[in-house]
């Protein structure tokens, strides 16, 4: 064999997030995943942050197929804005991952723009000289697939999020017959999750959650509010199970949880089919001990259901001391201190808080190392490239292939917009791609780009002063004392003085000026009083905020 595949990753190398990999031959491409990652600036007016699809963009005529590995945000949620782009590839997903994808496009009004296609496990489509089989894998979301890519010069295997957990729910059990017939065929490069890496010890399964869940239940006195990842669909519908055996009354809150009980119902998932479900705002109509609640929020999310309940500010949902609150879910790394403030703010409501650090209420939806070590023998790949996870993530995993039995020759750590070229002979970083992400303010799209966050960064921290100034529009005289407004400098009580004060500069350079036109000089006036008032206020506060001299002309 001869020729080259080169492999680009958008996102997800390096962080956890925003997953998006372009595998391409001489004549053909796909992408794999289009993530979005919730981003740290919120307070800054950044939602989230997508792949920056300009460089795709160039290629666009060349990618035959998008695939959606599964349904979580990270690899989905950034779909609509590479069609919004002009990325009209068809979209490839399994059955729960296609409804998924086709509500988002939906709510962005451009189901119509691109072909959403539905693939099963085992099937295989093939794209000029790209043939890509699907294969079924454990994750926390139904219908998770693994990616078997045959390519002109060898296989390339990419495992997707996956965890090997044979007694996983609604089937998701690994296709093993399939990775097996993967593997005699010989695989080139595999390319390995890589998120649970630093965790030695095998991950408890989907049963042992939801029979603790089930001890836990039968303890409670009053409510029982849980709080989990709303596609984790395998794991909702254990507690629906539980909860209509117990005769519980099952309410949702919060509207990505409704939408997706919705959505593993079309699946066959979970039946709905029972009296059990009532409307949360008819919670009050029944005793507390009888209620069980599903809800938005285990991260933290400042506007998320669980938050507001948290708060005490849901229109429908207030915490009892003989509450019980479980959050059956992991931390995703960077929401450490969200989630710390949320259980806070939980146990001063009196209820009882039960969370992972203190309880077993959930399972991990990523192979551990004893896993990851377990596909590497089983795949027995010629190359090896560590994906998904931070880069201490994909260093332990690369050296865990090397440990496996891989040449570290044949290992390679890779970050995002890195170009990686894959040969029969070779693997090795060729290029780099900049500018990698586009900030998000908004479910509409807006960019935020540097030159805006910037600004919104010098005003967060320097605050802002506004100058208002009268000028004759012919003559060029002042025609009246100026005004000076602050926000966000300092306390009131120092306030006046300040203002008084910078009257008092801005005042100065007016004289300046006037004495300047009658000696027939012009000069910018805004931007002289722009400088004095900047370090006018860096001499007395410290600080240089934002100065913004308006002059009306009349």
């Amino acid at each position: 064999m001869s020729g080259k595949v080169t492999i680009t990753p958008y996102g997800g190398l390096g962080e956890i997030g925003m997953n998006c990999m372009l595998i391409e031959t001489e004549s053909s491409a796909i992408l794999i995943d289009c993530g979005l990652m919730f981003s740290e600036l919120d307070h800054f007016g950044v939602e989230f942050v997508i792949p920056n699809f300009a460089n795709l963009l160039l290629k666009k005529d060349k990618i035959k197929a998008v695939f959606a590995t599964h349904g979580h945000e990270d690899h989905i949620g950034a779909l609509g804005f590479a069609v919004k782009a002009g990325i009209r590839a068809p979209i490839y997903a399994s059955p729960f991952t296609a409804l998924m994808v086709r509500e988002r496009l939906k709510e962005s009004g451009l189901d119509t723009q691109v072909e959403l296609k539905t693939i099963h496990s085992g099937g295989t489509v093939e794209f000029g000289d790209l043939k890509v089989t699907t294969a079924q894998v454990n994750h926390s979301i139904v219908d998770a697939f693994a990616l078997f890519i045959d390519t002109p010069i060898g296989k390339i295997v990419h495992t997707g999020d996956f965890k090997l957990d044979q007694t996983a729910f609604f089937g998701d059990v690994m296709e093993w017959d399939l990775f097996r017939k993967a593997a005699s065929e010989g695989v080139l490069l595999l390319l390995s999750d890589s998120t649970n890496v630093e965790h030695d010890h095998l991950a408890q399964g989907e049963p042992s959650v939801a029979a603790r869940l089930e001890e836990l239940f039968h303890l409670a006195k009053g409510m029982i509010v849980v709080s989990l990842f709303s596609s984790n669909v395998g794991r909702m519908a254990n507690i629906f199970k539980i909860a209509t055996k117990m005769g519980k009354k099952i309410a949702l809150t919060g509207r990505s949880m409704e939408q997706n009980v919705r959505l593993a119902h079309e699946r066959g998932a979970i039946d709905l089919n029972t009296t059990n479900i009532i409307s949360v705002d008819s919670i009050k109509d029944y005793d507390r001990n009888k209620v069980l609640l599903l809800s938005t929020g285990c991260q933290g999310e400042p506007r998320s259901a669980l938050n507001r309940i948290a708060n005490a500010e849901h229109n429908h949902v207030s915490l009892h001391e003989s509450d019980l609150v479980i959050l059956s879910s992991s931390q995703i790394p960077g929401n450490e201190k969200a989630i710390s403030k949320l259980v806070n703010q939980l146990f001063q409501s009196g209820a009882e808080v039960l969370y992972d650090a203190v309880e077993e209420v959930h399972s991990t939806g990523h192979a551990t190392r004893p896993e990851l070590k377990k596909m590497i023998e089983m795949m027995k790949p010629k190359y090896f490239i560590p994906i998904h996870g931070e880069y201490r993530h994909l260093v332990h995993h690369a050296n865990l292939a090397h440990e496996t039995g891989i040449p570290e020759k044949n290992i390679c750590v890779v970050q995002n917009g890195e170009v990686v070229e894959l040969t029969p002979d070779s693997l090795q970083i060729v290029d780099k791609v900049e500018e990698l992400r586009v900030m998000i303010e908004g479910r509409d799209g807006q960019d935020i780009t540097k030159s805006i966050l910037k600004d919104r960064r010098k005003l967060a921290e320097g605050g802002v002063v506004f100058c208002l100034m009268t000028r004759e529009r012919d003559s060029g005289r002042i025609l009246s004392k100026p005004q000076v407004m602050a926000k966000g400098l300092v306390s009131e009580s120092f306030e006046l003085w300040l203002i008084e004060e910078a009257h008092k500069v801005v005042e100065r350079q007016i004289e300046e000026y006037k004495k300047d036109l009658k000696n027939n000089i012009h000069h910018d006036l805004a931007e002289k009083v722009r400088i004095e008032l900047r370090r006018f206020f860096d001499r007395n506060i410290g600080r240089k905020p934002v100065v913004i001299p308006l002059i009306m002309e009349v």
